[in-house]
């Protein structure tokens, strides 16, 4: 297989000229609001959210709640669920200026994305999550990766953990993977990484494998990256294909007896999956057309040439000899069954759609991640677990964030509709909470248009 990946992050230019929302020192009220807890998937009416400074101070029945005097009050008739986190996200490189980074960081906050994990990192990205945490950029929280670790990165062992220190020195959440590894260096990494305490996450090496990444404690392994090779029982002699294809070719050779088994060897090791199912089904899926994904919604906000870069990778890869349309449902019928039996086998799943990415747009594309995780099998409350309590429970944050409770953090998303009956509901969001700050259906309007003003 022959193609190459291409990774195209939207490109935007100007500025940006919307205010900060007030200060998080001013009380905010949710008041008379239908909420979703995520402690369970009971939807409670008629209730009132007291946040200060950042944090859920009072929950309760709204004839009960004590209003703070010069509170921020919004009263209307939403539904509020904690806001979601995206764990395979990226920021724009600097290289493409500053602006493009803080745009991206909008886009996804628009959509109610109020944490994400930065997949491939720089130390620009630090800076922003500094700023971000301070409140002083419109952003989400961030966690981020360094640069990755891969074929191209890494020459030696001995490099990989001075590599590793640096990184963790240097303050990143956590260390990304690329495939090209070898066992010796990927030996290396985990060794030095476990000793520092720093997770690593990410692709899995053609040399490496899954039961050797699930044994040596990787964080998360991303895009189901290496099960479909477990599936088809490791083939020596197959040539490790394009990064795109993580194991399309061996769609016809899985066995099926070897999902529960591979479910069951993730949930023994502890290993967290972050599946990015909209990268692949926008890849694969014959019944989506070209034309049909450019008119997704968030696709406005993508500049023409990288819609157009999109669609030319699509049309290519989906011409070649290597490309058969059955074959590739095939693929995604198996991707959706191991996501099922890795949920119940209670292997932990969390919400990523490696935005931006091919017609993917940032924020966006983690709706249509749910929508596929109900399509999968999933109910539309465990759908939403993988973007909020799932996360809170990998980040180590149990209680403190992913649910609505007092001593939560205040990141929350107001709805118009029920939220387990309107999966997507990126077109139902009337504000967003992050850490505190409110911004409006008005504000986010007006972010939205003037990234779309720049863009086009």
């Amino acid at each position: 297989m022959a193609f190459r990946f291409l990774l195209f992050i939207i490109a935007t230019v100007s500025c940006f000229s919307v205010q900060l929302s007030p200060s998080v020192a001013q009380s905010l009220v949710i008041r008379d609001a239908s909420i979703l807890t995520m402690v369970n998937d009971d939807i409670q009416d008629n209730q009132t959210v007291i946040i200060e400074e950042g944090i859920i101070q009072w929950l309760g029945n709204a004839d009960d709640a004590e209003i703070p005097e010069n509170a921020i009050v919004v009263e209307e008739s939403y539904y509020v669920i904690p806001g979601l986190s995206e764990m395979h996200a990226h920021i724009p490189q600097p290289g493409q200026g500053e602006q493009v980074m803080k745009d991206a960081l909008m886009l996804y906050l628009s959509q109610g994305i109020t944490t994400i994990r930065g997949m491939l990192g720089h130390p620009a990205h630090l800076e922003l999550r500094e700023k971000a945490a301070a409140g002083g950029i419109v952003s989400p929280r961030i966690f981020t990766s360094g640069p990755s670790f891969s074929g191209g990165s890494v020459d030696s062992p001995e490099q990989a953990r001075r590599m590793v220190r640096q990184q963790a020195e240097t303050g990143y959440d956590l260390l990304k993977f690329h495939p090209g590894l070898t066992v010796d260096q990927f030996n290396a990494i985990t060794e030095e990484a476990n000793r520092l305490g720093i997770k690593f996450s990410g692709h899995i090496s053609h040399d490496v494998g899954l039961e050797r990444s699930l044994n040596a404690g990787q964080g998360t392994i991303d895009h189901l990256d290496r099960y479909m090779e477990f599936l088809a029982g490791n083939p020596e002699e197959r040539d490790d294909p394009s990064i795109i294809f993580f194991g399309y070719d061996l769609a016809y050779d899985v066995n099926e007896d070897r999902i529960a088994e591979a479910a069951r060897m993730t949930e023994e090791a502890g290993v967290w999956n972050v599946p990015t199912h909209t990268l692949l089904d926008n890849v694969f899926n014959p019944d989506l057309s070209v034309e049909m994904m450019r008119e997704w919604p968030g696709m406005e906000y993508v500049s023409g040439a990288t819609r157009d870069n999109w669609s030319e990778f699509i049309r290519n890869l989906r011409t070649g000899n290597d490309f058969d349309a059955d074959k590739a449902r095939r693929f995604l019928e198996v991707r959706d069954q191991l996501l099922i039996a890795l949920h119940e086998a209670g292997a932990g799943l969390m919400l990523g759609a490696d935005a931006p990415q091919i017609f993917n747009p940032a924020g966006f594309s983690a709706h249509r991640e749910l929508l596929l995780y109900v399509d999968a099998g999933l109910t539309p409350f465990e759908a939403l677990k993988t973007g909020t309590v799932n996360v809170a429970s990998y980040l180590g944050e149990s209680g403190s964030s992913g649910v609505i409770a007092p001593g939560s953090r205040a990141d929350l998303v107001l709805l118009s509709s029920n939220p387990l009956e309107s999966i997507p509901f990126h077109d139902q969001i009337e504000g967003v909470i992050s850490d505190g700050k409110y911004y409006d259906r008005e504000e986010l309007d007006q972010m939205l248009l003037d990234i779309k003003s720049r863009i086009n």
